[in-house]
């Protein structure tokens, strides 16, 4: 188990944070975490199991137009959050070009909390992606006080490689000349 005081930057955050968020550290045990992300099929990457050594189980409280908004890196909750899906994650990760692990949830619609591998942390649902920020910490920091690009996108897939064809689509027989 990882007790707050093995978590170097929580301190910092919750200074940072201080009357603008409530921040709880709940208690962890990283193997344990890692255990039910591979059980639900994802791949534990050494990229993850570092994310949850700093920042697993944490929920973050802090109020958007007089209502309260929570984001968690609790395993469970994100794990059974709308957006969690290997088959989702892999559709996100070729989307952006780059490896993502889901990380959290948040708000009511359980928005979906990505890391990519380039350390941003991103925000994923029906509607599209959100960059917040590169680091957890500064992506906190951004979401609570509002100061992130709140615009969705989607970018396409990568094109496939192009193959010669002689035919105009499925099933149809090649051309003649």
């Amino acid at each position: 188990m990882t007790d707050t005081h093995e978590r170097e930057g929580v301190p910092a955050l919750r200074a940072a944070l201080a009357g603008a968020a409530r921040i709880e550290v709940h208690p962890l045990d990283v193997e344990d975490a890692c255990r039910q992300y591979a059980e639900d099929d994802y791949e534990v990457t050494d990229r993850l199991r570092e994310f949850l050594a700093a920042w697993g189980e944490l929920t973050v409280t802090w109020q958007f137009r007089e209502r309260d908004v929570v984001l968690t890196t609790a395993v469970e909750p994100t794990l059974e959050s709308a957006h969690a899906t290997p088959r989702n994650l892999g559709i996100f990760a070729r989307r952006l070009g780059q490896e993502v692990a889901i990380v959290g949830t948040a708000f009511v619609t359980e928005e979906a909390v990505l890391l990519a591998e380039n350390g941003d942390i991103l925000l994923v649902g029906d509607v599209g992606f959100q960059r917040v920020a590169n680091g957890f910490d500064e992506a906190i920091r951004r979401l609570v006080a509002a100061d992130y690009d709140r615009t969705f996108f989607w970018p396409d897939p990568p094109k496939a490689p192009d193959r010669p064809s002689t035919a105009d689509g499925p099933g149809d027989t090649p051309r003649q000349e």
